[in-house]
């Protein structure tokens, strides 16, 4: 049964027992929709299985814990994890930043990170544009993300060092303190699919908590077994430029194929099919994705694929399904507030950007949109009474 260590309004800690705790792992959420805590913390099942016990930071929003609470917790999980003779602090991408940076706090012995950032603040990191509006969003906490990271025994970062993003977030760990970096071309953001596709996911996770991690065998067994993953295929099938585009919906078929039931893999199949402008096929490919996992990033896809294919009012309808799952999410509102846009529908335009706006107050961009809106209808209703 999982214990609750910790819980306030935007953090959740449980601890799931499981072995003679003598090793122990804390995790740290992974960026998540819709937001809450009501979900297994990350690798819960895992660790369970391995019967080695967990404690699962969950967190309420995606603001890559950037909470006053969060040193308080921070002495709770150092407190209650004393007695362990080895501690691992481990995370992907949100979470690894979370695993990286708190690891010397806690009193870990080691720390592993997928696909972790440096940091999300527009002023550390120029280079970073995913998330958006949550970089524009978030206050970035001096105590949380303001100081150098702090070292530990062993610190792993796992990678796709053929996405500059990612390599330039390494580049400013590395920076910070001594790590070692396993490079992963065409793993993906972030790598845990490729690695758990390759079978290295489980041993990487268990040799690094144990101790026992060996760098140079790893990479070499990366290498030799990368053409069996099907997410190794699906990311380098989306790096293709568009001139090779019939390579690249190959080598997505081939890795739908080699793992058929991976949601991401026939979302990626069915981008490229709608960027060679096979619609018919982009769209079925984009319903199986969501039959299997009706997320809304998936639902996105098929959205923009059907506004591509000239059905306005099939997009519109998906955009609305994606703005009641993610009412918070700006870009859907954004999307939405486009759609309607092309249909003519000026009051529903403004009310969609209006909701856009309200959660992300600082883009520029939307605010412009408003302005001109706002001003379009007021010259409506003018010459209306004309």
């Amino acid at each position: 049964m999982a214990e609750t260590l910790y819980r306030s309004e935007r953090l959740e800690v449980r601890r799931v027992a499981a072995g003679d705790g003598r090793c122990q792992v804390i995790t740290f959420d992974s960026y998540h929709e819709p937001t809450g805590t009501d979900r297994p913390g990350f690798g819960e099942a895992f660790f369970r299985a391995e019967a080695i016990t967990a404690i699962h930071v969950m967190s309420h929003g995606n603001n890559w814990f950037q909470y006053v609470e969060i040193q308080e917790l921070l002495n709770i999980l150092r407190c209650e994890c004393a007695g362990a003779e080895r501690l691992l602090t481990y995370g992907s991408s949100m979470g690894g930043y979370a695993a990286l940076r708190f690891a010397a706090a806690v009193g870990a012995h080691a720390a592993l990170a997928l696909s972790p950032q440096y940091s999300l603040d527009p002023r550390k990191v120029p280079f970073e544009t995913r998330w958006a509006s949550d970089r524009r969003r978030i206050r970035f906490l001096k105590a949380v993300d303001g100081a150098p990271i702090q070292p530990v025994p062993q610190m792993i970062i796992a990678y796709d060092d053929a996405l500059d993003a990612d390599r330039f977030h390494t580049e400013l760990l590395m920076a910070d303190a001594p790590m070692t970096a396993i490079a992963l071309p065409h793993a993906g953001h972030p790598v845990g699919g490729f690695l758990n596709d390759i079978r290295l996911l489980r041993p990487l996770v268990l040799t690094v908590l144990d101790g026992r991690f060996d760098p140079a065998r790893f990479r070499h067994a990366a290498h030799a077994r990368r053409t069996r993953s099907a997410h190794w295929l699906a990311h380098l099938a989306d790096r293709q430029p568009p001139w090779r585009n019939a390579c690249a919906i190959a080598l997505a078929r081939r890795a739908v194929e080699l793992a058929p039931d991976h949601p991401v893999l026939h979302d990626m199949l069915a981008r490229r099919l709608a960027a060679a402008g096979q619609y018919v096929e982009a769209i079925a490919v984009h319903h199986r994705a969501i039959a299997i996992e009706p997320i809304v990033d998936y639902l996105w896809g098929l959205s923009k694929t059907l506004f591509a294919a000239g059905d306005v009012a099939g997009a519109l309808e998906i955009a609305q399904r994606m703005q009641t799952l993610a009412p918070c999410g700006a870009g859907y509102h954004a999307w939405a507030a486009r759609l309607r846009g092309v249909q003519g529908d000026l009051p529903g335009q403004l009310a969609d950007l209006r909701r856009a706006l309200r959660y992300d107050r600082a883009n520029r961009g939307y605010r412009w949109q408003l302005l001109r809106l706002n001003w379009r209808w007021w010259s409506a209703r003018l010459r209306g009474r004309a």
